[in-house]
C-alpha cells in the first residue's frame, strides 16, 4: 500500500508548489521515492525510465481511475501519461520523463550546478607598476 499525503491542506494553498515523486521502472522493479522514502515493487517493465510527477497529480490521477483491482498500469506514449483510461499530455502536467535512468537526477528540480571557481581578478590600474 501506498499513501501519498501533501502538506498543503487548506484549499488556496493545494498544488502550489506540492513536491514531485520520482517514479523508476528499471529491470523488474519500480521504485516510488521522494525527498524523505523510498518503496521499491516487483513489476513488469517493458521500457526504463524514470518520470518526475507532482503528488497532486499522481493523487489526481488515482482518484479519477477509482482503480479497485489488485493491479495497476501506466504507460508513457509520445502523447504523455496513460493511467488507465487518463491520458494527461506532457505540456502543462507537471510531468517530466527521463527515457535513460542514468541520466535522470534524484529529484526534480535537480539541484542547481555548483557556482564555477574563478581565479581573482588584478585591481584595474592606470598605469602598469615596474616590479623593483
Amino acid at each position: 500500500m501506498i499513501s501519498i499525503v501533501r502538506e498543503d491542506n487548506t484549499r488556496q494553498k493545494q498544488g502550489c508548489g506540492s513536491p514531485f515523486i520520482r517514479i523508476q521502472a528499471t529491470w523488474n522493479e519500480l521504485t516510488v521515492s521522494s525527498s524523505d522514502v523510498s518503496a521499491t515493487f516487483p513489476s513488469t517493465i517493458y521500457e526504463e525510465g524514470v518520470l518526475f510527477i507532482r503528488t497532486t497529480r499522481f493523487r489526481q490521477l488515482l482518484r479519477m481511475t477509482r482503480i479497485k483491482e489488485q493491479f495497476l498500469a501506466f504507460q508513457i506514449t509520445a502523447e504523455g501519461l496513460r493511467f488507465g483510461d487518463v491520458l494527461m499530455p506532457f505540456e502543462g502536467s507537471d510531468i517530466v520523463l527521463y527515457p535513460n535512468p542514468a541520466d535522470a537526477p534524484e529529484s526534480w528540480p535537480p539541484p542547481p550546478p555548483e557556482a564555477e571557481q574563478l581565479p581573482e581578478k588584478k585591481q584595474a590600474t592606470l598605469f602598469e607598476m615596474e616590479e623593483e
